[in-house]
């Protein structure tokens, strides 16, 4: 694949991620600055872990998103300890 064709496919799984991702009215989840480069990042590390189609390069970004959700929801417990 060249150089070209993968920044064409970085490009569209991106767009298709973040449109998706933050739609109107969609409350909490990650800040958008956040994601940004932390999406870009793992969509590069998911191309050269060989991942060469739009559809399944962006399901694997949303759910990377979805991920960092959950990695910033701690349980009122463990910062309050008893």
């Amino acid at each position: 694949m060249s150089s070209s064709d993968q920044c064409d496919l970085l490009i569209g799984a991106f767009h298709a991620v973040w449109d998706h991702y933050f739609q109107p009215g969609r409350g909490g989840g990650v800040s958008a600055s956040s994601a940004r480069p932390a999406l870009a990042e793992f969509l590069v590390e998911k191309i050269r872990q060989g991942i060469h189609d739009e559809p399944s390069l962006a399901a694997a970004g949303l759910q990377f998103l979805f991920s960092l959700e959950d990695a910033l929801e701690e349980p009122v417990d463990e910062l309050y300890p008893v």
